[in-house]
């Protein structure tokens, strides 16, 4: 059974001067082992997808009072992205993940077990 839908879409150029003006928007919204990879492979990309990503997991839940860093958009072995909650795997939650040139897309589902 479907919970929650949520939907987010960003420019990438948007993130990329948020980081450049911000610097405490990494620390805030982006876990340890996230800005980890992004250092490792500065790829502005890279971190819009899981910024949108988490603001679609936010309107799926429809209410969420922590900080986006306590969210962490992982992939697995196959590159399939993985939500961690607070250092918990959530199997309750689906994201899709798409980028073009400029644009970042994501969706996620929460679904709950019968």
């Amino acid at each position: 059974m479907i919970k929650g839908i949520g939907c987010d879409i960003l420019s990438i150029k948007r993130i990329q001067n948020i980081v450049e003006t911000t610097p405490a928007f990494l620390k805030r919204c982006f876990s340890k082992h996230e800005l980890e990879r992004y250092h490792k492979q500065n790829d502005i990309t890279y971190l819009a997808s899981r910024f949108a990503a988490k603001e679609a997991i936010v309107k799926a839940l429809s209410k969420y009072d922590h900080d986006l860093n306590t969210i962490e958009i992982l992939n697995d072995e196959d590159g399939k992205p993985y939500v961690v909650i607070q250092n918990q795997i959530n199997h309750q939650i689906f994201v899709s993940i798409s980028y073009e040139t400029n644009y970042v897309i994501a969706y996620a589902v929460l679904s709950s077990i019968l």
